[in-house]
């Protein structure tokens, strides 16, 4: 039986025509420069270089894709799961989003829906989001039918295939399992004593931020009646502190709630009883964001260029 690493491997070649071989002589070289230089695609953006914040103040916030995955061919059903997809959509419009979502797609649904919205035209927007909660293991979600890799979901708007969102922040929400580990958590007690244009280039993966419900090998908790403890811990914190927070503080926020709030009850079954939960963010963000009105001191900064 294929291992977890070699399916990972098969599913990313299929999707992305990855050839690993390339990866083994990143390291070795002390050159950054390779050999032959790709030409790069352009695009522009009302942004200084230097500034601390990102730009939020185009005509429209951008688009907002859910995938809510609830029915299966083969697994179980997400009972709960209606509930978050409907709090993130109603959170997501207050915060001015395009939202679109989607109900128990395919596979081939999901990537012609991610590729066709990388198409579009986003110079306008601020932002993108895009959200999966589904089934999950180590590096893949399921759709109805089969699984995907879950970079499937951002490689489509990475920097040098949608020109319109590079330098634009891009922000994936995954509520997911990513293992079959239990986390039974640890006591803690508390003590204590007492200008002018400019050109420059960026990576094709910056301004990207993934928050993963779970740390990877580990269960991601659902609650039949209340939803996933992720989703909602994140729909209460955005809807509280959108107007007056960055996007990475309400995040911190948002892994301390679930981590300290929440705990599994199952008496019935004691392996599954009191075990605990902590997201796991990734950023590649390289300014801050904030939704609405950004603070006096960043504004006095981009504003004197120091």
């Amino acid at each position: 039986m294929e291992s977890l690493r070699e399916r990972n491997k098969l599913l990313r070649q299929k999707f992305f025509g990855e050839n690993e071989n390339l990866h083994s002589e990143v390291d070795s070289r002390m050159s950054t420069k390779p050999k032959d230089e790709p030409v790069r695609p352009s695009c522009t953006i009302n942004l200084d270089p230097h500034s601390e914040v990102y730009n939020m103040n185009h005509k429209r916030r951008g688009i907002a894709l859910i995938f809510s995955h609830v029915n299966f061919k083969k697994l179980d059903k997400r009972v709960g799961g209606e509930k978050d997809s409907k709090e993130l959509e109603q959170t997501l419009k207050y915060l001015g989003f395009d939202v679109r979502v989607y109900y128990d797609s395919n596979v081939k649904t999901i990537l012609s829906t991610v590729q066709n919205a990388a198409a579009e035209d986003h110079t306008d927007a601020d932002c993108l989001v895009v959200a999966a909660m589904s089934h999950g293991e180590s590096g893949v979600l399921y759709a109805a039918d089969n699984v995907y890799p879950v970079e499937m979901l951002w490689s489509p708007f990475l920097g040098h295939r949608c020109p319109s969102l590079a330098g634009k922040p891009k922000l994936f929400f995954i509520q997911s399992c990513r293992g079959t580990k239990l986390d039974n958590g640890v006591e803690i007690i508390h003590e204590t004593d007492s200008t002018p244009g400019t050109t420059y280039s960026l990576p094709a993966h910056a301004d990207i931020m993934v928050a993963y419900s779970t740390y990877d090998g580990f269960y991601s908790w659902r609650n039949p009646e209340n939803g996933s403890w992720f989703i909602q811990a994140l729909c209460q914190e955005l809807n509280k502190n959108w107007k007056t927070h960055d996007l990475l503080r309400m995040m911190t926020a948002v892994v301390r709630r679930v981590s300290i709030e929440y705990q599994s009850f199952n008496p019935e079954k004691e392996s599954f009883h009191q075990k605990k939960q902590v997201p796991s963010l990734i950023s590649m963000l390289t300014r801050l964001l904030f939704f609405d009105n950004v603070p006096l001191e960043y504004q006095a900064k981009d504003k004197s260029g120091k």
